[in-house]
């Protein structure tokens, strides 16, 4: 079982990130400031910026979303507290309206051209799941940009993860059942138990969703289901630290083990945890704060 301490920070971060492929927890922002935008040309893209101003750049790319997570910015800056000491971190949103045909690597495009607008030379990138492809492909596009890279719950492409799960999700959100795409969310990606814990919380999550919401989710579900960097994750050279799941039933155990492989770099592996650890893993951000100072 859970400490209470370990409960509390899973709590946290549920409420604040989800950053798993429906991480749809939002509230609405106050007069929050934390909260900017970034133009180019004629997208936006919403972002948060916290911690040491003066330290070197640490990037999050969150995953596939049904709402913004910018309406949890608060919780985001408790969630990454231990990591805001440090490092000047920014969270990166995805484009506002994401446009028919949208790929990761266009994803990966959009942000590129975001880091240029902030002046962000050199950073060290961490992506969950979805987020996890475009930081892959922007590792490839722009390797001088990295620093090093976080993959987090994530894989070079679909070819382990169960069909079914993606064909529900999608069958779920053409039907605007919200409820039903909340609970189908929570059961594939946590663990029982704190699927269980939680259960209020995470039905209760999408409230709110706009037609624009369900469109940029069914395009962006696409989008990793053509998702494909086996031939070419290879050449990525930065240091990279790949964070798996053994009982991962989004994407597959196997995902992150093909990463490794081809990468050949340092991993951990949570036995007993699903696609959601991030959420649950007590030591998951201590494990990242570790490999950032090189220890």
């Amino acid at each position: 079982m859970m400490t209470m301490h370990c409960r509390q920070r899973g709590m946290i971060a549920l409420l604040a990130i989800l950053l798993c492929f429906c991480g749809c927890v939002s509230k609405e922002p106050s007069a929050n400031t934390l909260i900017k935008t970034v133009t180019m040309g004629e997208e936006k893209m919403d972002y948060l910026r916290f911690g040491k101003e003066d330290g070197e750049a640490f990037v999050i790319l969150p995953g596939l979303a049904l709402k913004s997570v910018m309406g949890s910015a608060e919780g985001i800056v408790s969630a990454y507290a231990l990591l805001a000491k440090d490092y000047d971190v920014y969270l990166f949103d995805h484009i506002r309206e994401e446009p028919d045909g949208y790929t990761i690597s266009k994803m990966a495009e959009d942000t590129l051209a975001a880091f240029d607008r902030l002046g962000l030379r050199h950073v060290h990138l961490m992506g969950v799941s979805m987020g996890g492809m475009v930081a892959q492909s922007i590792a490839l596009q722009a390797p001088e940009r990295v620093s090093s890279l976080i993959l987090c719950s994530t894989a070079m492409n679909t070819a382990h993860s169960d069909p079914a799960v993606f064909a529900n999700w999608e069958s779920l959100a053409k039907e605007r059942n919200t409820s039903a795409l909340m609970a189908a969310f929570g059961e594939s990606v946590y663990t029982p138990s704190f699927y269980a814990q939680y259960k209020d919380v995470i039905l209760a999550a999408g409230a709110g969703a706009t037609e624009r919401d369900y469109r940029n989710f069914l395009i962006s579900l696409e989008a990793i289901r053509r998702f494909d960097a086996a031939d070419a994750v290879q050449k990525i050279a930065c240091p990279v630290y790949v964070l798996g799941a053994g009982e991962d039933r989004v994407l597959g155990k196997q995902a992150a083990a093909d990463l490794v492989d081809a990468l050949n770099c340092r991993y951990y592996i949570y036995e007993g945890y699903g696609h959601g650890v991030y959420d649950e893993a007590p030591d998951y951000l201590t494990r990242i704060a570790s490999f950032l100072k090189g220890e």
